[in-house]
């Protein structure tokens, strides 16, 4: 295709030079590429830094969750099996509900209250065990269920580092 007549902008080139053509290049592949790289180097961090990552309602388990027949409250068997990295405080929030519910039966069951449980500097893969009851009396059978669980570590900082003697 040839183009004829005067051109539009007379003594101007038509064409980029090479080097300026390299510089654009270069300066999109970069402002495109760093954040990505970044990204990418964020989530791989992100994951070495969690593989192993445990939650402490994970070594928590409800057993048991029955009804007193003398005082009608609800009572559960918290256990707790540590799986953390060093030794620490286990602090579980028990909710315990009505499974009768507000409609004899029907529909979500009714609240029963709330007990906290203290597992106080439980070792590396120890275990314990505490029986829990309910702050009021339930209707039907209850329900028991973990609404909470933290840890708190209570090893010194020179036995928690890995290559500590």
């Amino acid at each position: 295709m040839t183009y004829s007549g005067e051109p539009l902008f007379p003594g101007r080139r038509n064409r980029i030079p090479p080097w300026a053509m390299v510089v654009i290049v270069l300066s999109v592949v970069l402002v495109i590429l760093v954040p990505v790289g970044f990204v990418v180097s964020f989530f791989y961090a992100w994951g070495k830094n969690h593989e192993n990552l445990s939650f402490p309602s994970d070594d928590v388990t409800l057993s048991s969750c029955r009804q007193d027949a003398v005082t009608g409250r609800p009572v559960v068997e918290v256990l707790v099996a540590s799986q953390a990295a060093q030794r620490g405080t286990f602090t579980v929030y028990v909710e315990f509900r009505d499974a009768r519910g507000k409609d004899k039966g029907e529909g979500d069951s009714d609240p029963a209250g709330k007990r906290t449980v203290v597992f106080k500097d439980l070792e590396r893969g120890g275990t314990e065990t505490e029986e829990v009851v309910g702050p009021v009396p339930v209707r039907g059978r209850p329900e028991c269920v973990v609404a909470d669980a933290t840890f708190l570590s209570t090893a010194s900082a020179a036995t928690s580092r890995p290559g500590a003697p």
